[in-house]
This record gives structure tokens, C-alpha cells and sequence, in this order.
């Protein structure tokens, strides 16, 4: 299984998973020719497109890859895309099983209905999970010990708190709807990761609330901290593609 985080931030998110028989797109928040760019090469055949929630940084590109491709969406049934766009073939199904592919949909907690992904591929099990305030203890424990994390580390609290966002926006952030910040991140990394964890991949990091550096000195710290410690810690990025195979 190869993963491509081709973009992730306030700007556009898009991560292309690349199975044995299935190309699976997570989120399309850029247009098709520039998530081409990132790849360096055409862009594979879409079998199916997740979209986690109608954001305009998680759809913004879904005009554009529709007029060239018809892959198969999965959503929220409460999301309303079917009201943002015309296509025929958006199902609801929070469970899907394709030949030695296994997904699972869940429910995050945003400011409007969202979704997180677990994609099992044989012994290679994923977790994706970003755009919540908080991830609840049951799914603490269900996705415990998976080969690939793929979680949020959105804000610094002391950069939030003295950053130039309005109260309000400031208060959405950290609200139970809002975003995880690098403390949080940490904490729920703990509960997570176990022997069978290879990698790491933090996502959606704010450009005006945080920095690599500070995610890595909480991811580090957690890290150094705990029995089991996985290969590898990747911070994902808004300009370029970032890239890891199980």
C-alpha cells in the first residue's frame, strides 16, 4: 500500500492511497492539474473518492477531477453533497469490503458532519483522521496498534492564544467541533500507537497557528516516552506531496 499526502492545511487536502487493485482518494480540496503537479506523473484512475466533509478546502478540486473521471464517492449522508454537486453515484455506506479491501467510515466531531477512515489492505491497516475537535474513547481503543497513523496536530495552544484570530474563531478552533491541537495530538498518540505502528503522518497543520517545529518537539517527546516506537514521523505539508509505503 502506498500513501501520498498530496496536500494537507487550511488551503487543500488530498491523500491518494494506492492498493493492490483499488486507487483510493481521500478528499479533493485542490484542482485535478494541480494535484498532477504533485504527483509528477497523470493522475491515476480514481476508483473511489472519500470525501470527509463539504469544506471548501476538502472539495474545492471535485468539478474538476468529475469532468475527467467517475470513480465511486462515499460521504455523509447528512454532508449534503448531492446538493453541491450533480453526480449520480454517491453512496453512504460506512462499511465497504472490495476483495482483500477493507473500509470503514466514522464519525468525527466538526462543525458540520465529517468523517474518518480506516482502510485495512491484508496485515496493512490505516487510520485517517483529521477536521475534529476531539476522537472518542471507543475509537481510542477500536483503531489501537495500526500499521499507519494519518492524524491532525492543527494548532499550538500559546500560538492560538496570541495569534491574530478574533475570539470567536479562536473559540471554534478549540471547541469540541473545532480542530486537535499539538497536545491533544500527543495524548491520543499514546493510546494509539503500539508494536505494530510503522509510521506516523501529522496532517492539516495551521499556517497561522503552528509550526513543524513545535509538532515535532510534542510528537518527540510523546515518542521518546513510550515502549513502542514506530519508524517513522512525517510532518505533511500544504505545498508538497509527502509519500510512505506499507
Amino acid at each position: 500500500m502506498k500513501i501520498t499526502v498530496l496536500a494537507s492545511g487550511s488551503k487543500g487536502n488530498s491523500t491518494l492511497i494506492e492498493t493492490e487493485n483499488k486507487n483510493i482518494l481521500i478528499d479533493v480540496g485542490l484542482p485535478l492539474s494541480n494535484l498532477e503537479k504533485r504527483l509528477s506523473k497523470p493522475f491515476p484512475k480514481i476508483d473511489i473518492l472519500i470525501i470527509t466533509h463539504t469544506h471548501s478546502d476538502h472539495i474545492k478540486g471535485i468539478t474538476s477531477l468529475l469532468k475527467k473521471q467517475k470513480p465511486i464517492i462515499y460521504t455523509s449522508k447528512d454532508g449534503n453533497l448531492n446538493e453541491l454537486i450533480s453526480y449520480e453515484n454517491i453512496k453512504y455506506d460506512k462499511e465497504i469490503t472490495l476483495e482483500n479491501l477493507q473500509i470503514e467510515l466514522f464519525d468525527l466531531s466538526h462543525d458540520v458532519p465529517c468523517l474518518g477512515v480506516f482502510l485495512k489492505e491484508n496485515d496493512q491497516e490505516l487510520v485517517y483522521i483529521t477536521d475534529t475537535g476531539y476522537i472518542k474513547e471507543k475509537l481510542l481503543k477500536k483503531y489501537q496498534n495500526k500499521t499507519i497513523y494519518i492524524l491532525e496536530s492543527n494548532y499550538e495552544e500559546e500560538m492560538l492564544n496570541h495569534g491574530r484570530y478574533p475570539y470567536n474563531i479562536k473559540q471554534r478552533i478549540r471547541s469540541d467541533r473545532g480542530h486537535i491541537s499539538n497536545e491533544d495530538t500527543g495524548r491520543y498518540l499514546k493510546k494509539f500507537l503500539g508494536n505494530n505502528t510503522k509510521y506516523i503522518m501529522l496532517a492539516h497543520l495551521s499556517e497561522e497557528n503552528n509550526t513543524e517545529e513545535k509538532v515535532k518537539e510534542h510528537v518527540q517527546e510523546i515518542v521518546e516516552n513510550i515502549e513502542y516506537k514506530p519508524q517513522g514521523i512525517i510532518i505533511c505539508s500544504q505545498t508538497e506531496k509527502k509519500e510512505v509505503t506499507i
